[in-house]
């Protein structure tokens, strides 16, 4: 069981490793365009995916049965209006609607944390850069942005599974900062080594919790650094995977399994990219989980499936 005062010194070290190795060949700089006009932008993602104990998500379930799971599905859509202020740095008021639902039908796939709808509105402030190696080519970038925003949880659609019970809080203030990294080294033309990077820190007013439980200041990081074999128009990837949260309050519901554990392991993907729109990977991983505060008796996950992003416009 990790202590929540390694956190840092473990998510200093993944930044490290994920940037240090690709960025001393590569240039990094503003986009190399003039100032763009305003334009209104829509993105959408898919995430549809096994996974045995869910640590992301799951509460208070107790053992769960051999050969159950969970099959959730997650569908974030999100509309925004970008000011530019420069070339690389833009203002942008937005909304965004999210479902997860859970396909299965035992009662632990009924759960409202598996299953409702989050509605948000926001504003954020972005800088975005890309990285160009010495042939000027794009082999990666950065974005970061300072955000606010205000959340609603509403029960599923499907009135098969559990509704949002009427002591939990259903509306959420959440503000911080977020970043996404990416970058990759070309080895030849087939063969390549990449990494990728996701972390926000974030206080919650009441992260949907308990009424009565308030104030949360949660970060987190998802970090993956691997290898790139391209196969006619795909491309094969196994990786290493860590990702972590923590919540750095110390009240007893600060505590809780699922605001503090490392889960990490080997994974691989199958990227489709060329043969359809956005970014689409079929994906495996194998998970360990330690934890940083409760230990629990769950101390490995599987997880596979399939997800995408879309620019629709």
């Amino acid at each position: 069981m990790l202590h929540r005062t390694h956190m840092n010194a473990l998510a200093a070290g993944l930044l490290f490793a994920a940037g240090t190795s690709f960025l001393c060949d590569s240039a990094i700089g503003a986009d190399r365009y003039q100032k763009p006009a305003d334009e209104i932008c829509v993105e959408g993602g898919i995430e549809s995916y096994y996974t045995q104990y869910n640590f992301n998500r799951t509460r208070e379930e107790g053992t769960i049965p051999d050969g159950s799971g969970y099959y959730l599905f997650s569908l974030p859509l999100t509309l925004e209006a970008r000011h530019y202020l420069s070339d690389a740095i833009y203002l942008a008021p937005y909304a965004r609607a999210s479902i997860t639902y859970d396909f299965a039908d035992k009662p632990l796939n009924r759960s409202y944390w598996n299953n409702n709808q989050v509605f948000a509105g926001g504003l954020k402030l972005t800088t975005q850069r890309s990285f160009m190696n010495k042939s000027d080519e794009y082999v990666g970038g950065i974005s970061a942005s300072l955000f606010s925003e205000y959340e609603v949880m509403t029960s599923s659609f499907d009135r098969t599974k559990d509704r949002v019970p009427a002591g939990i809080e259903r509306q959420n203030v959440k503000s911080g900062l977020s970043f996404w990294f990416s970058t990759q080294k070309p080895l030849n033309p087939k063969f390549r080594v990449w990494t990728e990077s996701w972390g926000e820190l974030a206080w919650h007013t009441t992260a949907f919790s308990d009424e009565g439980e308030d104030d949360f200041l949660i970060g987190s990081l998802s970090s993956k650094i691997g290898t790139g074999v391209n196969i006619a128009h795909a491309s094969f990837e196994p990786y290493v995977t860590v990702d972590l949260v923590n919540d750095f309050l110390d009240r007893e519901w600060n505590r809780s399994s699922w605001f503090n554990n490392v889960q990490y392991g080997p994974g691989a993907r199958l990227v489709l990219d060329q043969y359809l729109p956005g970014n689409v990977s079929i994906y495996m991983e194998y998970l360990f989980v330690s934890y940083f505060d409760t230990p629990q008796d769950q101390d490995h996950d599987i997880k596979a499936g399939i997800s995408c992003w879309i620019p629709i416009f």
